[in-house]
This record gives structure tokens, C-alpha cells and sequence, in this order.
């Protein structure tokens, strides 16, 4: 709930400043593309384990973990546009920063038992190669003070709204409801009876 809408802002606000250089159209839909397409094999990879039990009982894989995609996607980016491309050594550094974030966030889910370490590393592995295709897209790019002002203060407020004024989204729910519905399923795969 927090993290498309800060990509969809940082796109959004990299394409229509006044300062220069900005994202050019083509830019803008190839990292559309890169974002949805991430999302997208998140998604199937539910979608097709609760509906047909699609995975690797052997490394007790089923899906790529949703949070580290999405952690991939955001930080590392988020990370290098606060440093200006000719500062090659600090954004690189920035990167990194981010990047360790990402891993942190990816990392937290086996703790809490929401994912195995399987599905982390798959996840891992699918925002790592976006995010990195995404740094080369976005290379000559940085965000300027007013972007800073802008994302930070779009953050905060998302944060306060998703946390006291919204329910929050049971994803899982509908990734099960849809693979049940496409596969003609009784009822969806539990992870239980998938590794018995």
C-alpha cells in the first residue's frame, strides 16, 4: 500500500518537473513496464500455487515473496535518485544503502514465518535483476530538493493513512479466490497438504 504509490509519485514527479533533466515518455513506460511486470510474475506465481499447487516441494518454493519484490523495486532506486549521477562514488554507496534496506525488508518475512527462506531468495532474485534494469533506465536521473520534499512528505502521509484510516488489502485472499476460480478447484492449495 505504501510502496507502488511512492514509485507511481517518484515516476509521476520525474516526468512533469519544471527542472531538467526529466524522464522522457519512453522511459516512463519501460519502468511502468518493469514495475508491472514484477508485480505481475509475483502474482501468477500465487495465482498458480492456490489454484494448481504449482512449485518446488524440494526447496519448499512456491511463489516469489511479494515484499521483497517490492523492496527491490523501491529502495535501492530510491537510494541512488538522492544522489546526483556525477557523484558516481556516493551514489553507488546510496545504492548499496538502499539495497541492504531491500535485503532487510526481503529478510524479515522468514522470522515472522510469512515465507520461507526459498521464496525470500526467489524474490530477491526477480527485484534484484528489476531493480538493477530500472538503475540502468534511470541513470542520468536524480531527484532535486522540491522531489525529495515531495516523496518524503508523500510517504509520511501514506504511512498515517494506511495505517489508521485504511483496512489492509488481504491479497492473499484474492490470489486464492483467483487461482481457485481459474483452476476449477474445490478449494485453494494449502502449503500443509502441498508438502505433505
Amino acid at each position: 500500500m505504501l510502496v507502488v504509490p511512492l514509485l507511481v509519485a517518484l515516476a509521476v514527479w520525474l516526468r512533469v518537473r519544471p527542472a531538467a533533466p526529466r524522464l522522457s515518455g519512453t522511459e516512463l513506460l519501460r519502468w511502468a513496464s518493469i514495475v508491472a511486470a514484477s508485480l505481475a510474475l509475483v502474482a501468477g506465481s500465487k495465482i498458480a500455487f492456490y489454484g494448481w499447487g504449482t512449485g518446488i516441494r524440494r526447496w519448499d518454493l512456491t511463489c516469489f515473496s511479494g515484499h521483497a519484490v517490492l523492496a527491490w523495486l523501491l529502495w535501492p532506486v530510491l537510494f541512488a535518485l538522492l544522489v546526483p549521477p556525477q557523484q558516481r562514488a556516493l551514489r553507488f554507496t546510496a545504492t548499496l544503502v538502499g539495497a541492504g534496506l531491500a535485503a532487510l525488508v526481503a529478510w524479515s518475512r522468514v522470522p515472522i514465518g510469512a515465507h520461507p527462506p526459498s521464496e525470500v531468495i526467489a524474490g530477491l532474485a526477480l527485484g534484484l535483476g528489476a531493480s538493477l534494469a530500472t538503475l540502468y533506465l534511470l541513470r542520468r536521473l536524480a531527484l532535486d530538493l522540491p522531489g525529495i520534499v515531495v516523496a518524503a512528505g508523500l510517504a509520511g502521509t501514506l504511512a498515517l493513512v494506511t495505517t489508521h484510516a485504511m483496512p489492509r488489502p488481504d491479497t492473499e485472499r484474492w490470489f486464492a479466490k483467483a487461482g481457485v476460480a481459474l483452476s476449477g478447484a474445490e478449494k485453494p492449495q494449502s502449503r500443509r497438504h502441498w508438502r505433505g
